[in-house]
């Protein structure tokens, strides 16, 4: 029930993207070669294709994780990530309108878990992975801006903190492997996907491999990471 549930809400999060783009500000001062987010907002079977994209990843994590009080984190990191995978792979770009507000609700519903799995440990552990991860993040972004001609957007530094909440909140192997398996789905499929030459090898998206990878992470860490 909880699986079908997740599943079903997820999907229905995720069917919402469309709409949610066409009432997005426009960046400042955005590229030129961006497409505008109503634009991407008209894609034919996108509709479809958030919310199949949204159930999947959500219906895995529910079936795999052992507290149901926290499948409602992952239904909603589920169903806006696929709105946000979707936007960065068009635009590389992740819009602080949609990750902002994702942030808080994921915190809200973090120590709503915690409160009722009476375990404030599951609040505390979220806390400080944001924070760990974040400075990561951080770090690469500055190194990346220094040495690497902009390797990371700060998009991804702000993804890193939402998901490391959604990750934290299940343990530290969990925020681990899901943390790793974006950076190794990056590197990796980035490299593939290079020489097929779908992505500009120069600079891609790093916001649907973050997504995937903490999805990996929160559902399979445990068989990984316990070997």
């Amino acid at each position: 029930m909880t699986i079908a549930l997740a599943v079903v809400v997820a999907a229905l999060i995720g069917a919402a993207g469309p709409r949610v783009l066409r009432r997005l500000p426009e960046p400042p001062e955005p590229a030129d070669d961006k497409l505008p987010y109503a634009v991407l907002s008209e894609l034919r079977l996108l509709t479809a294709g958030l919310a199949v994209a949204a159930a999947v990843m959500a219906g895995v994590v529910a079936w795999r994780i052992d507290d149901p009080e926290l499948v409602p984190v992952w239904v909603l990191v589920c169903g806006v990530g696929a709105w946000l995978a979707f936007v960065d792979w068009h635009t590389r770009l992740l819009p602080f309108l949609i990750v902002a507000p994702l942030y808080v609700a994921t915190l809200l519903l973090v120590g709503l878990g915690a409160l009722l799995l009476r375990d404030v440990d599951v609040l505390l552990h979220a806390v400080v992975a944001n924070a760990v991860v974040y400075a990561v993040f951080r770090l690469l972004y500055w190194l990346g801006g220094r040495f690497f001609g902009g390797a990371f957007g700060y998009g991804d530094v702000r993804l890193s903190g939402v998901l490391a909440l959604a990750l934290g909140a299940l343990g530290r192997s969990e925020v681990f492997v899901g943390i790793y398996a974006g950076f190794i789905l990056g590197a990796v499929l980035g490299v593939v996907l290079a020489r097929m030459r779908v992505i500009d090898p120069q600079g891609y998206a790093f916001g649907p491999f973050m997504i995937v990878g903490a999805v990996i992470g929160a559902a399979f860490a445990p068989a990984i990471y316990g070997g």
